[in-house]
């Protein structure tokens, strides 16, 4: 009786170390992976939103920049303008403001550019590929050309949009070629990039502007007007306007990996497929 109360009392031990030990390894192995990904337990998301441009190329970029920045992710919102993101983050509402210009100064927030995006006109693609001159272009905006065959294009009557006045590419395009006159009744007011977009791809003989970058992005079935003989991914095209983002001060530590991907090779690369303009 003895010899066999022994035995089960080993049996018993010899069980219970297996469980101590089997319990050890699971714990040095959780702390093993922990040590050899630590960003696994801690993910930084950045909530974007601003410029409707801007906020496109974020968007078409992410999957890149979150797949080299572990730890890191982009959500972009609704593109509601440069100021609107701006208002967001000195509100507390937004990471990031996707800026299109640089801050103004009583916005009192850190700004990174990391880019130039051409201001272009764009057309439907069954107009095909046009060609213009500042001149062409000025006299299409404000409605004295009114068929695309008086400038070398098919027989097709030209529908005419533009963005609302505060835009950055009005803005940008006003100071360039277009000048200050009032756009002709016939033009129809897009508020937003995506707007825009969605009417000239739709619209047979349609033609609007807008930053190139973020059509592409879009991946827009249109076609990009060559002015004065230059692309909007021109690097010496002449109307081009800011890529950036605006963040608080106290923030930098968090925005640092995006601002470094942003400049680095891939970044460049990734935003260069986008027809962004790299300096």
């Amino acid at each position: 009786m003895s010899r066999f109360m022994n035995w089960k009392v080993a049996l018993v031990l010899i069980v219970v170390l297996a469980f101590i030990g089997i319990g050890a390894w699971i714990l040095l192995s959780s702390s093993d992976d922990e040590e050899e990904n630590p960003a696994a337990a801690t993910v930084v998301t950045l909530t974007v939103s601003g410029s409707g441009g801007t906020t496109t190329i974020l968007e078409a970029i992410k999957p890149a920049f979150e797949g080299a920045v572990p730890g890191f992710r982009l959500e972009t919102l609704t593109g509601t303008g440069t100021g609107g993101g701006v208002e967001g983050v000195l509100g507390g509402t937004l990471d990031i403001a996707a800026m299109a210009r640089a801050p103004k100064d009583n916005e009192a927030i850190e700004y990174a550019e990391f880019g130039r995006s051409g201001q272009a006109m764009f057309v439907n693609e069954g107009v095909g590929d046009i060609e213009l001159t500042s001149e062409q272009a000025t006299a299409i905006i404000f409605g004295e050309i009114v068929n695309w065959s008086e400038v070398n294009g098919p027989d097709m009557e030209i529908v005419l949009y533009v963005r609302d006045e505060s835009d950055s590419s009005t803005t940008a395009l006003r100071e360039t070629i277009f000048g200050d006159n009032p756009f002709p009744e016939s033009a129809q007011i897009m508020t937003s990039q995506g707007d825009m977009i969605n009417a000239v791809e739709g619209i047979e003989g349609a033609v609007g502007f807008g930053t190139w970058p973020a059509v592409v992005a879009a991946g827009a079935k249109v076609k990009p007007i060559s002015l004065d003989g230059l692309r909007p991914d021109d690097p010496d095209y002449p109307i081009t306007g800011a890529l950036g983002i605006g963040y608080l001060a106290e923030r930098q530590a968090d925005m640092q990996p995006l601002i470094d991907w942003l400049v680095s090779e891939q970044g460049k690369n990734a935003l260069r497929q986008l027809s962004v303009i790299i300096n």
